[in-house]
């Protein structure tokens, strides 16, 4: 007899593709996973896995066996989570990860509006990188996870996806620096605010961010330098307030509470808007207070607004910076 439990472990391994993957997902030793699998080959006769080191590759059986457990464990899920209905007092708790931002600006109206019909449900909150919040959905310790859509592979999601908001990447520099008018970095700028402008706070998260951010300054900026790397928008923000360098970030990021903004100028920057997307197993999506939730989370989206843009400056228009080695001293 194939069991629940049996099940859930297969669905993790499968997605992960590893035992020490699948073990991180589901908060259990890899000799425990590994004697789960075992078991379930043992009574079904066949092999489930290719196994390759520590990389698992699903058979023949394994692939038809990963489409079935998909449809039954979400049948088991959706029944539970309608019987939640019927339980007195009892509505459940709703797990969510997102990123600080969007943790800190959309999702506590969220709440408000999903507590005037459930006032009883419980959300319990995780600040997570993108990566980090598809591994804990992937092992079932998340019901949503909130995230932006460019830092995912789209191949990689079996989730259903919902809009929740959009917002354009900025370049944040230190209030007083004026690049309204600043055609060439070089002459149109002076010396403590050329340096400044050309002192970049790196992100260390996510290799095709980093890239991109990399190949961004070297087109606009190529004599920049990093001066700090950072792990989160805030704290690159905070830094960007000091006057200690500029940073490419999401314009939401500014926004440090729905009446309260960095102290930063926003100039808008050629680079595509990021897209924030929630991603929540299809059987939670269709039942209360699941339901209500996402819808609040859609509208929340709709209201906010971002901080003030400022145009893009004109040599970031021009497409690269214009640069120049400083002249010879003379003498």
């Amino acid at each position: 007899m194939i069991t629940l439990h049996q099940l859930r472990i297969f669905w993790a391994v499968a997605h992960a593709e590893s035992l020490t993957r699948a073990s991180k997902l589901l908060g259990l030793a890899q000799p425990s996973l590994s004697q789960q699998i075992a078991k379930l080959e043992e009574s079904i006769g066949t092999q489930l896995f290719d196994r390759n080191r520590n990389q698992l590759q699903l058979t023949d059986a394994g692939k038809f066996l990963l489409r079935k457990s998909e449809l039954i464990l979400a049948s088991v899920d959706e029944a539970m989570a309608g019987l939640q209905e019927f339980t007195e007092g009892a509505r459940g708790v709703i797990s969510v990860g997102a990123l600080n931002s969007i943790a800190r600006v959309i999702l506590p109206r969220a709440v408000r509006r999903m507590s005037k019909v459930f006032p009883s449900v419980e959300l319990d909150v995780h600040e997570v990188s993108p990566g980090e919040a598809l591994e804990l959905l992937y092992g079932r310790r998340l019901t949503v996870a909130l995230v932006a859509e460019e830092s995912i592979a789209k191949s990689n999601v079996s989730f259903r996806r919902f809009e929740v908001f959009r917002d354009p990447y900025v370049l944040a520099v230190p209030k007083g620096i004026d690049l309204s008018k600043v055609s060439d970095t070089w002459n149109d700028l002076g010396d403590a605010e050329r340096k400044v402008l050309n002192s970049v706070i790196q992100f260390n998260f996510g290799t095709a961010h980093q890239r991109r951010m990399e190949e961004w300054f070297q087109a606009h900026l190529p004599h920049h330098r990093i001066v700090t790397q950072v792990r989160t928008y805030e704290v690159a923000l905070s830094l960007v307030q000091e006057g200690l360098g500029v940073a490419v970030v999401p314009a939401l990021t500014a926004r440090v509470s729905s009446a309260l903004d960095f102290g930063v100028q926003l100039y808008k920057v050629d680079l595509a808007d990021r897209h924030i997307i929630g991603l929540i197993p299809s059987q939670y999506a269709r039942v209360e207070p699941y339901a209500t939730f996402l819808a609040s989370l859609e509208q929340a989206g709709a209201e906010v607004e971002v901080p003030a843009v400022l145009p893009q400056p004109p040599f970031v228009r021009a497409g690269a910076s214009a640069e120049r080695p400083a002249p010879a001293k003379v003498g």
